[in-house]
């Protein structure tokens, strides 16, 4: 018979929680015999018209957590060779969209410089989905490529508002501690806000953190945007 998890004393689903709180609470309502990771979904104050809009940006985390991205670079061969040594997973030209296109590689990041884009657009159908289709709103399209591949590696992370009009993504690790997951939830925060505000001045509607496995906390948005100041 499995174990039924007691949940912490002073944890309602109800509730909407200050972030200082939720990130004491997530650890404890984590049901995982592994180290989870935490959870960021926010649905975004707008309209039907707005959901139609994109919103998309990236964030480069203060705190390092999960596996290094796969970066691949697009662009001519000099580029290539200084994008392998900043530590792109491959590098290439017109050779790297036919790996693309074959699926014979395997990536979590595609950055290209502006001169190949021309040919990365046949990539639309393969890369547009995913969202993973260069593009210089988060730096994936740029003439510096070994620059962009160190920011990557590093742990820079993109994010882009779903036909529902919310933004999801994991933005730290349960075993990190209360300070370290405080920080990257606000620069997670930030940096939707900063791209949302065109749209919405007040764009936050829903912001719920959850552990990998286990129960989600509310935060309190009034109090999220008094953070954000």
């Amino acid at each position: 018979m499995k174990k039924s998890i007691q949940l912490p004393q002073n944890y309602n689903d109800q509730t909407k929680y200050s972030i200082e709180e939720a990130v004491v609470l997530l650890p404890q309502l984590s049901t995982s015999k592994f180290v989870g990771s935490v959870d960021l979904d926010i649905v975004l104050n707008l309209t039907e018209k707005q959901k139609k809009e994109t919103i998309r940006g990236s964030i480069v985390f203060p705190n390092r957590f999960g596996d290094e991205l796969r970066v691949v670079v697009i662009a001519d061969e000099k580029d290539a060779k200084d994008a392998l040594k900043a530590g792109a997973t491959d590098a290439g030209g017109e050779d790297m969209i036919k790996k693309i296109e074959d699926g014979k590689v395997e990536f979590d990041i595609v950055i290209a410089t502006p001169v190949m884009m021309p040919k990365v657009a046949k990539l639309g159908k393969v890369l547009g989905p995913k969202g993973l289709m260069p593009n210089p709103a988060n730096e994936t399209v740029t003439p510096d490529v070994a620059k962009v591949v160190g920011i990557y590696k590093s742990g820079k992370q993109n994010f882009k508002m779903t036909e529902q009009g919310a933004v999801r993504m994991r933005v730290a690790k349960l075993d990190m501690t209360a300070e370290q997951l405080t920080a990257n939830i606000v620069e997670a925060l930030k940096s939707v806000l900063a791209a949302a505000r065109k749209l919405n001045a007040q764009p936050f509607r829903k912001i719920t953190l959850s552990p990998t496995m286990g129960k989600p906390v509310k935060l309190d948005v009034n109090g999220v945007m008094e953070v954000l100041k």
